[in-house]
């Protein structure tokens, strides 16, 4: 690799064939150590975790070594002797079990120290077990693939408005977010350094990696800023399988990764489309200072690339993680310990739920553990409308972004022409040409219909759903095109086979309109949690749809040279909760992640209806509701000033896991007993989050939480319960009072109806004082 776009990382690069889909090899496997056979076979690629800490949870139990754990509030510095003493000892321990079974350290590819510790390495199946044999190794797992998971919406959430978070001050100043994601187009103006930003300290030298024009010209050098702080491509492995594709450097190939940091820290910009104004585009946290991680390519994204930009993220001392990116449902895969180190290194994380609702079950990995808060997808209250005029005099609206026809033309069904889907594989039949075509959804993405019609002559698009519920996009298409709804495609293909060729449509141009908000987007992932069932999953949702932000020239979707797009995804309102999340850790510096979590969760909107835009969305649509920033951040009930939070740390999560995930740590035997003795529950249902779920309630259940007041005087607070239909809950203690700073322990008891079984039944319980509402959702399952 070229010097500028080297990192500090040791990096070596084999072409060997990666695994993209496997199991996980625990440790302690009874298998005999390798043969001389066995040592020239063939070899993949593995992510191997050892049991030691990791310099994030690392609290000081090796003689002549300094605890490197930080404080509350803290951020982690790698350029301390202590972090470098203990990074150099895992260094070495890592060497040592490569060397006590027989494996050479050339082997070890990645390594990982802050947030993990282990590394990726190219083993033969007979090394990867003699590995996981090994006392001190935690897991050997075959390295995988993941899969990547603002129009104003500032405004939606309230956030900028008079006496909000930003009018007195709260912009994400100094906050840090990292992005995980497909690189950064740095010359973008969302990030730009006007002369407002300070130097940062501890992050003037980060990596800047880009201008590697021998392998591409227009990969133009760059010089990161005060905004941008750095970039970084951590596609080892994923270059050494596929290639670097479009770009060998951190600079953005596809558009994604540059929306999403656009959406949560972009500057406040005037964006347009083809043309086409859309006002002022702004990030959540404006004023926060971005670090971009190129980590994906066209392929996904490999996990041993991911964990080095978590563990890297966690060395650079980002304050906030946003990760749209997801897997399968896990609780202990190596990025689920990954994220559990670092929110004990006071990271804060936000990621996607995943795209494959509206069915149960669906919400995927990292999203299932309960230390990161997990985001789906829903709308916000500003979209764009254009009509499409029929020559019966009738007409259908739908969403759109483009201008209109300039008079009427032959409006024809693809589905007569060859090609419903509008595939741009697949010709259509001759007729098509200056015509306005009727496209059906599925299976080719919507831009690309757009492009199979222009490409053979149509003059425009009427892009239909084919099921109620499906979202209306607003896309940056090819040609005048409108996306209509299932109802309004039937309409027009009616008209069509009754007018025949005597079918006309008139596109008008795209206009700014009001929509229905805070309706779940059909594609947003749902609960039930399949990792951990007592789990609500996922634990909040925000805007997802029509999200308009910042792309790349070279975006995967929508016209090349573009600078603005929308998109819609659970990627996209991850980053709105990144962003609140640096602003709320500028309110709230000493917060921890599980603080800041429960501040989202218990101060949600309730006012969120199912994909149907009329039912009441449950918790497993939204988890407890819609992120909610507007209002005085000093208001009592804010999320800036919650009243109560529910929190944990580490040890909490270690706890869980003991019995949610058993065997996940090579001494699970030894501190799981140890917390039992010193109190801890390790029961799933006793995790201390700000949601209540019981996956199996066969008699009356008895549930514990703690909360912590973080108002400014002492308070009491009464239980208010909303108890699920058919069952009776008790909360004991039903009155607390606290000063600040002070806990206090209470007990939930469930008892569920005689003869119900099998269904999910939701509730909330808040504790209230005055504005105070500190409200958690209830999922109940009877047995």
């Amino acid at each position: 690799m070229n010097d500028h776009l080297s990192t500090p990382r040791d990096r070596r690069h084999r072409a060997v064939p990666l695994l993209v889909a496997g199991g996980f090899i625990a440790g302690g496997v009874g298998v005999a150590s390798a043969s001389a056979s066995a040592q020239t076979a063939p070899t993949s690629s593995y992510v191997v975790l050892l049991g030691d800490a990791p310099v994030a949870t690392y609290d000081g139990e090796q003689p002549g070594l300094a605890p490197t754990m930080v404080d509350a509030g803290e951020r982690l510095d790698a350029t301390s002797e202590p972090v470098q003493d203990y990074v150099q000892f895992l260094d070495e321990e890592q060497l040592d079990v490569l060397d006590r079974v027989g494996i050479d350290d050339s082997a070890r590819g990645q390594v990982y120290t802050y947030a993990l510790n282990g590394f990726e390495a190219e083993l033969t199946p007979q090394q990867a077990i003699d590995l996981a044999n090994q006392p001190d190794v935690m897991s050997v797992s075959p390295n995988e693939y993941r899969q990547l998971e603002t129009y104003n919406t500032p405004s939606f959430l309230g956030i900028d408005q008079p006496g909000a978070a930003w009018d007195i001050g709260y912009t994400g100043t100094d906050v840090v977010i990292g992005v995980i994601d497909t690189g950064i187009w740095p010359e973008h103006e969302s990030f730009a350094d006007d002369g407002s930003y300070a130097p940062l300290d501890g992050f003037a030298d980060l990596p800047c990696e880009f201008g590697n024009a021998a392998y591409n010209p227009d990969d133009a050098p760059f010089e990161c800023n005060n905004k941008l702080l750095g970039a970084r491509d951590m596609r080892t492995k994923y270059i050494e399988e596929v290639g670097p594709e479009t770009f060998y450097s951190a600079r953005d190939y596809n558009g994604h990764g540059t929306h999403v940091a656009g959406t949560a820290a972009g500057n406040a910009v005037m964006g347009d489309v083809g043309g086409f104004e859309l006002g002022e585009l702004s990030g959540v946290a404006p004023d926060a200072r971005v670090i971009a991680y190129s980590a994906c390519g066209d392929w996904g994204c490999v996990v041993s690339d991911l964990l080095e930009a978590i563990d890297t993220a966690v060395a650079d001392g980002v304050d906030v993680i946003n990760y749209s990116i997801g897997g399968e449902p896990s609780l202990n895969g190596p990025d689920d310990i990954a994220f559990l180190n670092a929110a004990a290194a006071n990271v804060w994380t936000a990621t996607s739920a995943g795209n494959s609702g509206p069915g149960g079950g669906t919400v995927g990995g990292p999203a299932t553990v309960p230390w990161v808060t997990s985001v789906g997808a829903s709308t916000h209250d500003r979209s764009f409308v254009s009509t499409a005029s029929l020559g019966d005099g009738t007409s259908v609206s739908g969403a759109s972004i483009t201008a209109g026809t300039p008079s009427r033309l032959p409006l024809v069904d693809a589905a007569d022409f060859g090609n419903e889907l509008c595939n741009p594989a697949v010709r259509f039949d001759p007729g098509i040409e200056d015509a306005i075509v009727l496209c059906w959804r599925g299976e080719i993405a919507r831009v690309d219909k757009s492009l199979a019609v222009a490409q053979q002559g149509g003059a425009g698009m009427i892009l239909a759903n084919v099921a109620d519920g499906d979202t209306l996009d607003i896309d940056a298409h090819m040609i005048p095109s409108v996306h209509v709804d299932a109802e309004s495609g039937i309409h027009v293909a009616d008209y069509i086979a009754a007018a025949g060729d005597d079918a006309v449509a008139l596109l008008g141009d795209a206009a700014p309109a009001p929509s229905q908000g805070s309706v779940m987007a059909g594609f947003s992932s749902r609960g039930e949690n399949d990792a951990a069932p007592d789990i609500i999953k996922p634990d909040i949702t925000a805007p997802g749809v029509n999200i308009m932000a910042g792309t790349s020239p070279f975006q995967s979707i929508g016209p090349a040279g573009e600078l603005y797009s929308p998109m819609s995804g659970t990627s996209m309102s991850s980053p709105h909760v990144a962003g609140v999340f640096a602003v709320l850790r500028e309110a709230n510096p000493d917060w921890t992640a599980a603080m800041a979590k429960s501040a989202v969760m218990t101060t949600a909107r309730q006012d969120v209806t199912k994909e149907d835009a009329a039912t009441q969305a449950d918790p497993f649509d939204m988890g407890a509701g819609h992120i909610d920033p507007s209002g005085s951040p000093s208001a009592d009930g804010s999320l800036f000033n919650p009243g109560l939070v529910y929190d944990a740390d580490y040890t909490d999560y270690r706890a869980f896991l003991c019995e949610a995930a058993p065997g996940t740590f090579p001494d699970d035997w030894a501190t799981c007993n140890w917390l039992i003795d010193l109190g801890y529950s390790t029961s799933p249902t006793d995790l201390n989050v700000p949601s209540i779920g019981v996956s199996s309630v066969d008699g009356p259940v008895t549930v514990q939480r703690a909360v912590t007041s973080v108002a400014d005087e002492t308070l009491t607070f009464d239980a208010v319960v909303d108890a699920p239909q058919g069952y009776l809950v008790d909360v004991s203690p039903s009155q607390i009072e606290l000063a600040p700073g002070e806990s206090a322990t209470f007990d939930i008891e469930i008892t569920p109806p005689r003869g119900q079984s099998g269904d999910w039944q939701f509730g909330s319980l808040s504790w209230v004082s005055g504005d105070f509402d500190v409200s958690s959702p209830i999922a109940v399952r009877a047995v």
